[in-house]
């Protein structure tokens, strides 16, 4: 008895601390990105900022052994995300319409030897597959693949 007692101490003490950390997490992820959106940075710094920011929480919800765990983490992060995360797509989107067609090459060839891009485009696919039963992440998942415009083309080159 006294040590199904200290184990179930031990189990709520990891929960709670676990907790605490996603809180922790989604607040410190917040603040940049919408610190980000509103700097004055160029486009590509932004969409650097962005991916890294996926980046930590794809590798973070796929921690949890439990998805639905995780993918509650995802929609958090999506829903307090979501105006930051759009601002920064729209503004990258705005300056690649802007550019010729060499610039948009230069910028694809830049973007892609990266390494954000080669790490985002090695855990989106294990993040999808583990998270596309998941409703709750379904937001951030679709985001990627339609938040692009043009870019369209560049996420399918990296995801």
């Amino acid at each position: 008895m006294h040590f199904s007692r200290l184990f179930i101490f031990v189990s709520l003490t990891l929960l709670v601390a676990s907790c605490a950390n996603y809180s922790k997490f989604l607040s410190q992820e917040r603040g940049m990105l919408t610190r980000v959106s509103r700097a004055n940075l160029k486009s590509e710094q932004k969409l650097d900022s962005l991916l890294a920011s996926s980046i930590r929480l794809m590798n973070t919800a796929l921690k949890p052994v439990n998805p639905a765990k995780g993918g509650k983490m995802v929609a958090q992060y999506y829903d307090q995300n979501n105006a930051a995360m759009e601002a920064i797509v729209g503004q990258v989107n705005s300056e690649f319409v802007k550019m010729n067609l060499l610039d948009q090459g230069v910028f694809t060839a830049n973007f892609i030897r990266k390494p954000y891009a080669r790490e985002f485009a090695d855990l989106y696919p294990k993040f999808k597959k583990k998270y596309s039963q998941v409703q709750a992440a379904a937001k951030f998942i679709g985001f990627f693949g339609k938040a692009f415009g043009k870019l369209g083309k560049l996420a399918e080159m990296i995801g």
